[in-house]
């Protein structure tokens, strides 16, 4: 790990990275992890989410894709994917 990134880690989990010089402040992470798991009707899910954020074992820096399987994992959540079988019959 370069010695940028270490110094530039925000402490906490106020940030995801994406890598080691792009990240996602919190509120962004949790509105995109709601989108990509098709959670929007699922009631208090922000605040489900952010309760739950509260005990990430992890340290600093957070990876997104630890972070999103850690929380699938503890909640039982996935990924949703577009549906590609419409383009079987091309």
């Amino acid at each position: 790990m370069s010695d940028d990134f270490a110094i530039k880690q925000v402490s906490g989990l106020k940030c995801v990275h994406l890598s080691k010089t792009e990240r996602l402040e919190l509120d962004c992470f949790i509105g995109h992890y709601i989108k990509t798991r098709n959670l929007r009707s699922v009631p208090d899910i922000e605040r489900t989410l952010r309760s739950t954020l509260e005990g990430y074992p992890g340290h600093p820096p957070v990876m997104v894709n630890e972070l999103n399987a850690w929380i699938d994992r503890t909640l039982g959540y996935r990924a949703t994917y577009p549906d590609f079988t419409q383009l079987e019959d091309l």
